[in-house]
């Protein structure tokens, strides 16, 4: 693939430098918000008090545009006297306050710039106050960076044209500042007679913006409509040296100027001639905010946004080697070398191979190549490097431990709970006792102090022990049956350059190669096409960049926010954990007693009345989407599986309308549509919606050509193998699905066979939780690993997980996504397809839910429904790996939207109750899985 085809990220003016494209969309924006009716109607909460075409007109009335403009009020009550009854007696004392407490601070400046604010409660109140100190409650400058530069640039010409006695003047002073570009120079105020009132702090705001090479946007002339704009927009884009004169021509002469028609949109989407390029590898840099000294921060920076050559090898001989700078270290190895399951293959280092549920960084065979040079170098007397003194090794020391000992450092087995390589200071001490030459080295250098290097701070922290590889592999983990072997076809990502892999579940083939794009130059982290990622800013320390990969370039760049609040920190409420993140913090929810007592949130009865919620998630009783501060206007009876998101007709009579479920993560996301509107003169053969398994359990390749075909949807995606088409079915999420094919397609645990009749308790042991209302399947191995997913009847066999996020961090990145299918990237379906990629597994699949708690939890499941005993532990042990890269903010993570917003995890799986009968040869097989679990 060259470099004009291959995916890249697209782009916004707003990534670049200063251009004429840049200006005339600020222009632009100036002239949208200008009028009532283009502005995002933010409605006067009176409108619930009025129906049918009132209710309309008044929804249609933004609050912020009565704040700002009398004309719009007075237009206002027009329209309503036009549209309402004076009998609405109620409705109409609401307007008449709400206009009255308008028109109070009508005088404060500061109204005009309302539009701006993000947050729909910051935005009211600004639209009803009178001064900033009324808005210190509602919006943060942190989180409304826009809003406030705006309020400063109003107070600015407040303070510079106050001293203009001349009405009209003193006006046009302010416009200068209040619409930067709308004048290229001081003559439009010297042409109003204003020449002998120019105040000296005015001349900087006025000065002529040069434009930027405006010929590169010749090619949207073509767009035009006219032959007079065709004309306009090629001579100007020849002769023009301002950005004013190119605004000022082709506003006069192609007008409407609307963002939606081809020859606007393309001069307000044209890229600069001067892009601003990726870092070299923004997934590293996201790492670098971990580093404790100031100064290997800013190493970090400048190493991989563009002077790698001169400030990599500083950083990694002043910061990685040393022992405070582990968070940093650790971070940069995930970038290229995550630490993922199995090794095998190795012709040297043959005591690691078959170790299938060990976590490796490193495993292959020039890693093991290099594992057999540096043992030889150290038999010869070579320095054992990496120990800040020249070690070598005794004559005595056995070839086997010195062959171990070289393995390891090559191959980096990671730690089960923070993934590095650190020794367990025992094996250490005993290699230095047994394998160091201490004659050739001087100083006061101890077994201690080296160990100090290469080992944890406190004995009893979690390491990597050097006996399990100076004996032949034990065979607990062996392989029953041949096909029930567990395998990582996409772990050393077998694709061409510019794809990555995705494991398959279903059919023959167990991986595909898609389009993806690269976090940089030197980067090896890969995202598919689609996918949103954030790049930390180089310009702005702490600021994020939202990029989407697609096959056009990067397009679409924003602010998600300005500063990293101090974070990460770790404490305790009563028994609870909780975790400090950007100044929000999330904590288990459990009572507290000695006893846990299996309960629901709230202490909710245990009755199954089930409401669906505005977001589109059911909860199982009102008492409970009352927990979840969920208002009576914001859910309605019944599940939400069981409402027709298409009754309704919400789609154009040229669309078909198909049902289309999410859980949307933003409490912001008005509304969580769930369904999609599908062009009846669409073409079958575009496959980008990707195959659809109609109810008949036929394929096709897009939901194009199942309609075409007369078919009716039973899920998205290609046809499963391996499931029943048997139903209906109840998930563990309390949705009813028409089989069990149909919920695994929506990535759904079944809870049990039959509509969804109960809610469990939540507790800690994984048993039945709904007595006899309930026939729970049954478990295929008594003795796995499993959970009873948070308000499910039955238990399941699979590694589980429960997630916390920031509200706050998915909130943000809602308010930057311009465009509904955007904003799709906020929900719980990506969430989960994003995760399920860091499964490399073929034999687990990850599935997941939101919990009564609006948590989100995921349980990772073998494919198989008799999975064998190594499957179950490979299941459990990339469960874990999961929890330890959201734990370690891993760039594997944090690079992803909406994956950033994840803060926290908790192991969730335990023994399934049935399972303490079991004889201890059972036990002994899965004691090293839960090793991890008992010293949490």
């Amino acid at each position: 693939m060259d470099l004009e085809t291959r995916p890249r990220f697209r782009r916004n003016a707003r990534c670049s430098t200063m251009l004429v494209i840049g200006s005339l969309t600020t222009m632009f924006a100036v002239i949208v918000v200008a009028n009532p009716f283009l502005d995002a109607a933010q409605e006067m909460s009176c409108c619930s008090l009025a129906a049918g075409s009132c209710r309309s007109v008044c929804s249609k009335i933004s609050l912020v545009v009565l704040g700002a403009d009398a004309a719009a009020r007075d237009n206002a009550t027009r329209r309503l006297l036009e549209f309402c009854s004076l009998e609405l007696t109620e409705f109409w004392g609401c307007v008449n306050s709400t206009l009255n407490e308008v028109k109070r601070h009508e005088n404060w400046t500061g109204r005009g710039c309302c539009y701006l604010a993000q947050n729909p409660i910051c935005r009211s109140t600004c639209a009803l106050a009178g001064s900033r100190r009324d808005l210190n409650e509602s919006c943060r400058p942190s989180d409304e960076p826009e809003f406030f530069s705006c309020l400063e640039r109003r107070e600015e010409a407040e303070h510079c044209c106050s001293n203009v006695s001349n009405d009209t003047c003193r006006t046009i002073c302010q416009d200068l500042f209040y619409k930067p570009g709308k004048f290229s120079n001081l003559k439009f105020y010297s042409s109003k007679g204003c020449f002998h009132q120019i105040p000296k702090c005015l001349k900087n705001v006025a000065e002529v913006k040069h434009a930027e090479d405006p010929k590169q946007h010749l090619h949207c002339c073509n767009e035009a409509t006219t032959s007079a704009c065709l004309d306009t927009c090629k001579k100007i884009l020849h002769t023009a040296t301002t950005d004013q004169e190119i605004m000022d021509a082709l506003t006069e002469k192609c007008r409407p100027v609307l963002p939606q028609s081809p020859f606007w949109s393309c001069l307000l989407k044209s890229g600069s001639s001067k892009p601003a390029r990726l870092p070299l590898d923004a997934g590293k840099l996201s790492c670098c905010t971990k580093a404790t000294k100031p100064s290997c921060q800013n190493l970090c920076w400048r190493a991989f946004q563009a002077d790698w050559e001169s400030a990599w090898r500083q950083l990694d001989t002043e910061c990685l080697s040393s022992s405070l700078e582990g968070e940093l270290r650790r971070c940069l190895e995930d970038t290229d070398d995550p630490c993922e399951m199995g090794c095998s293959g190795l012709s040297y280092c043959t005591r690691f191979n078959d170790r299938s549920t060990t976590l490796f960084r490193s495993c292959s065979a020039a890693t093991d190549e290099a594992a057999k040079l540096e043992a030889d170098h150290w038999s010869r007397g070579g320095i054992v490097r990496g120990l800040g003194v020249p070690v070598r090794a005794a004559a005595s020391c056995p070839p086997e431990t010195l062959r171990a000992a070289a393995c390891l450092l090559q191959l980096r087995p990671c730690e089960t709970r923070i993934h590095e390589t650190r020794l367990c200071r025992e094996d250490c001490l005993e290699l230095m006792a047994s394998c160091v030459d201490w004659s050739a080295i001087t100083g006061p250098h101890t077994a201690a102090t080296l160990c100090a290097k290469l080992s944890p701070p406190r004995s009893d922290a979690s390491c990597v022990s050097l006996r399990p590889f100076l004996e032949d592999p034990q065979d607990n983990e062996s392989v029953v049956r041949l096909e029930e072997d567990i395998m990582t076809p996409c772990k050393s990502n077998p694709c061409a350059q510019g794809e990555i892999c995705q494991l398959l579940h279903y059919g023959r083939q167990v991986y595909r190669c898609v389009p993806a794009c690269s976090l940089g130059e030197m980067s090896k982290q890969l995202v598919p096409v689609g996918s949103w990622v954030q790049i930390p800013r180089y310009d702005q320390q702490g600021c994020l960049r939202i990029c989407q990969c697609t096959l056009h370039g990067l397009e679409k760049s924003c602010w998600v926010h300005d500063r990293f609040i101090a974070h990460k920190a770790n404490f305790y409420l009563e028994c609870n954990p909780c975790h400090c993140f950007e100044g929000e913090f999330t904590c288990s929810k459990k009572n507290c007693g000695e006893i846990r007592v299996p309960s629901l949130p709230c202490d909710c009865p245990a009755h199954y009345v089930p409401v669906c919620g505005r977001l589109g998630f059911t909860f199982a009783s009102g008492c409970l989407a009352k927990c979840a501060e969920m208002s009576a206007n914001e859910v309605e009876f019944g599940s939400c599986s069981s409402r027709d998101p298409c009754a309704s007709n919400p789609c154009d009579s040229t669309e078909k309308c198909v049902v289309r479920t999410r859980v949307c993560l933003s409490r912001l996301h008005k509304p969580c549509r769930q369904y999609q509107c599908v062009p009846l003169d669409c073409d079958p053969r575009d496959e980008t919606s990707g195959p659809v398994c109609d109810r008949e359990n036929r394929q096709h390749r897009s939901m194009c050509a199942m309609i075409r075909a007369g078919a009716s949807l039973g899920y998205r995606g290609h046809c499963l193998e391996g499931c029943t088409l048997r139903g209906p079915v109840c998930g563990a999420n309390g949705e009813v699905y028409a089989n069990e094919c149909a919920a695994w397609a929506e990535r759904t645990v079944v809870d049990y066979f039959g509509p969804c009749v109960a809610v469990g308790l939540i507790g800690d042991q994984a048993k039945p939780r709904c007595g006899d209302l309930v026939q729970c399947p049954r478990l295929i191995e008594p003795y796995c690993v499993g959970v009873t997913p948070p308000g499910a009847c039955c238990p399941v066999c699979g590694g589980a997980a429960k997630l916390f996020y920031s509200k706050k961090q998915l909130d943000r990145i809602y308010y930057m996504m311009d465009e509904d299918v955007d904003k799709d990237s906020v929900t719980l379906e990506v969430l989960l397809s994003a995760l399920a990629r860091q499964i490399q597994v073929a034999q687990c699949v990850l599935r997941g839910m939101m919990t009564p708690d609006r948590d989100i939890f995921i349980v990772v499941q073998p494919t198989s429904k008799r999975p064998s005993t190594l499957q179950l532990r490979a299941c459990v042990a990339e469960t874990e790996k999961l929890v330890t890269r959201i734990s370690e903010r891993s760039p594997r993570i944090t690079a992803e939207v909406p994956l950033g917003a994840l803060t926290r995890a908790e192991i969730a799986h335990s023994y399934i109750s049935s399972a303490m009968t079991i004889g201890g040869c059972i036990m002994q097989i899965f004691l090293g899985v839960f090793v991890y679990i008992i010293t949490m």
